[in-house]
Parts: C-alpha cells; structure tokens; sequence
C-alpha cells in the first residue's frame, strides 16, 4: 500500500496517526514545561490546577478545588488577595522582590518558595493565577 503521495507526503491513515501522535507529544512536552500554577477567586478559593502543581505538591485536582489557598500557603490565611478589584499590592510588591513563603504539601512537609502572580479577566470575573517558583535546597536559608 502506498502511503505517500507523487510529493511525498504522507496520505490516509498514516498521516491522520502521524498528526494524533504529533499532537499528542506537543500535549505531554507543554504538561512538562507548566509552571507549578493555582487559578483562583477573588476571596482565595482554588479553582484549578495545574498537573505540574499536583505533583509537586501531591494533591489530586479534586482535593484542591473549593479549598482556601492558605490550605497550602498559611500565611496568605485572612489575607485579601483582591483589594478594589485589583491584586493586592503589598504582595504583588513582596513577589517581585523574591519573598520566601512556605508551602505545605499533602504529607504536611513544609517548604520554600517563591510566588509570582496575575490577575486575569475571565467572563466578567476576576481570576488570580499564582506561579509557583519552588526553591532549590541551597536557596532555603532565611525563609522569610
């Protein structure tokens, strides 16, 4: 069976395979290179996460979602990451400066990070993606 047309490109079945598995590589090498990531509400509830976020941190999707984020970062409890309408400015200022913040993970260990984060307009709402910068083991003196 010929597969290839008088130009040589690839014909039928075996180009409509060639372009799932394209696909499908493109797909798994994007999962690779996601930032660890959390989308959430105005008032901190996680929406969603990335796939790298769960395995850094050990969750399942389902385990976050409709969680307060100071379930994985405590010193974000009873702070206001929304402030009229716009990211908090005070953190967004400490993120750009490179503060330390902790993180816990599923088992309760507790480790460094840097965070970075955006306000995102979706529908007619307000969505906050925070970045997860995990430290390497030498950057972990002084946690702030």
């Amino acid at each position: 069976m010929n597969l290839q047309s008088e130009d040589g490109a690839a014909t039928g079945t075996y180009a409509f395979a060639k372009a799932i598995r394209t696909e499908e590589v493109r797909q798994h090498l994007t999962e690779q290179n996601e930032p660890p990531a959390l989308s959430l509400d105005e008032r901190g509830m996680i929406l969603d996460c990335s796939k790298s976020f769960r395995t850094l941190f050990g969750f399942r999707r389902s385990d976050l979602v409709w969680q307060h984020v100071s379930t994985l970062f405590p010193q974000f409890a009873g702070v206001e990451l929304i402030q009229a309408g716009q990211a908090n400015s005070l953190l967004s200022y400490l993120c750009r400066c490179g503060k330390r913040y902790q993180a816990k993970n599923r088992q309760g260990d507790i480790f460094p990070i840097n965070l970075s984060f955006v306000r995102i307009e979706y529908k007619g709402k307000g969505i906050l993606r925070l970045i997860v910068h995990p430290l390497a083991s030498g950057e972990c003196d002084g946690i702030a």
